[in-house]
């Protein structure tokens, strides 16, 4: 009961920030921003009642944001979300009659709605971190380790059989200089694949037993895709904890393939992002845009089908082998993009198998081929198609950048 008071009277400390930052959402209508702004001032005033009222903000401001699309959701919109989530994580821990165990779990689903829903207010731009942060020290207590033999007896499955038929090697070099790099593959747009640029990265060695993920992130929600490729018609995607993750799609094999797939994880739970360094190569950028840090996290056999990105990617191997196929922008006429306005940056082809009698003019491309193990980096110049496959569990991690 005592860490129950304690924890609620250091969420509290948020709130003079919280106030400030509503009072900016000028977007708001005045009855919700009214209302949102007499519990900030007034905590004590929140309880199971109030919940309904919080809850029915935030279910309204979820329903706004779900119609069009998201890259043109107004911004207040999100941050009434991010507050609302706030004020409704408070209403729970001001009951320490409350299980910390139950506690701990609809308080992660409240925060984790947060990140992915809403979005950074002005003056308490880490707020939901933080108040993750003020849980994290208790999380590990409440989740189940896997026993060691079955990391053994997973990790150790034999791995895919690529096929490297008909392909051209992508150059391999050991840690180059920033010039070298600068001229040979930002300049000429030119795939390579980077040793010995990732010794530093604590991740390498953190990051191959899974019971660290679990007591980093166990009880936290992610977007998981499940599904073969998004390309699929049966693709989707679901809410569910690293927990049941990593219990039902990295160590089981029943149900569809589950794969955390270019996810700003480290955006979400910053205590993992400590274990990577961003490399020096993403200096060279055009714009001053943020560099976008993404994870992809998945069982033996997930695969990314043949695309390409507007932007430079460094794909950085963390744990397990992926095999990837790339192909020049030139060679786009050979690969068969799909029509439809969603999909024209991805392929019809499988350059594992490829058809002929359907995909006939995909004989004269030239496929580049590179099995990425762990501590190595694959550059991956802007509007290259690649097509990857996971070999085994595998974790990257990707820098995307102007």
């Amino acid at each position: 009961m005592s860490d129950v008071l304690d924890l609620c009277r250091k969420f509290e400390l948020f709130l003079p920030n919280v106030e400030l930052s509503l009072s900016e959402v000028i977007e708001l209508d005045g009855c919700t921003k009214s209302l949102l702004n007499h519990f900030i001032k007034n905590p004590n005033t929140l309880n199971q009642r109030t919940l309904i009222k919080i809850q029915a903000i935030i279910d309204y401001m979820h329903e706004k944001i779900n119609i069009g699309n998201w890259k043109d959701v107004k911004l207040y919109l999100r941050k009434t979300i991010t507050i609302s989530s706030y004020l409704k994580l408070l209403i729970y821990w001001k009951d320490p009659n409350n299980p910390m165990d139950d506690l701990l779990r609809e308080s992660y689903k409240i925060i984790d709605f947060g990140l992915v829903f809403g979005c950074p207010i002005e003056n308490e731009l880490q707020l939901l971190q933080k108040c993750a942060g003020l849980l994290n020290p208790y999380s590990s207590d409440y989740v189940s380790e896997i026993s060691t033999n079955t990391i053994k007896l997973k990790h150790n499955e034999v791995n895919v059989e690529p096929n490297k038929c008909n392909t051209v090697p992508v150059d391999v070099m050991d840690c180059p200089s920033m010039e070298t790099f600068y001229t040979n593959h930002i300049l000429k747009e030119k795939p390579v694949v980077l040793i010995n640029c990732m010794n530093n990265w604590p991740a390498l060695t953190k990051w191959n037993d899974q019971n660290y993920f679990l007591k980093m992130a166990g009880l936290r929600t992610v977007a998981v895709e499940l599904g073969s490729k998004y390309t699929d018609s049966d693709w989707t995607q679901k809410l569910m904890t690293v927990e049941e993750f990593i219990n039902d799609h990295i160590y089981q094999s029943n149900g569809p393939k589950g794969y955390l797939a270019q996810y700003q994880l480290f955006d979400q739970i910053p205590e993992l992002k400590a274990d990577i360094i961003e490399p020096e190569y993403c200096c060279f950028a055009e714009t001053e845009n943020p560099i976008d840090v993404m994870a992809w996290y998945g069982p033996k056999g997930t695969v990314s089908p043949l695309h390409h990105d507007p932007k430079k990617n460094l794909l950085s191997q963390v744990v397990g082998d992926k095999q990837i196929y790339l192909f020049p922008p030139s060679d786009s006429k050979y690969l068969y993009p799909h029509d439809h306005e969603l999909l024209n940056n991805t392929a019809k082809v499988d350059p594992r198998e490829p058809n002929y009698e359907i995909y006939p003019e995909y004989r004269h491309a030239k496929a580049y081929y590179c099995k990425l193990k762990p501590g190595q980096m694959l550059f991956i110049p802007p509007k290259w198609w690649h097509f990857v496959e996971s070999l085994s569990i595998s974790f990257s991690v990707s820098f995307w950048w102007d």
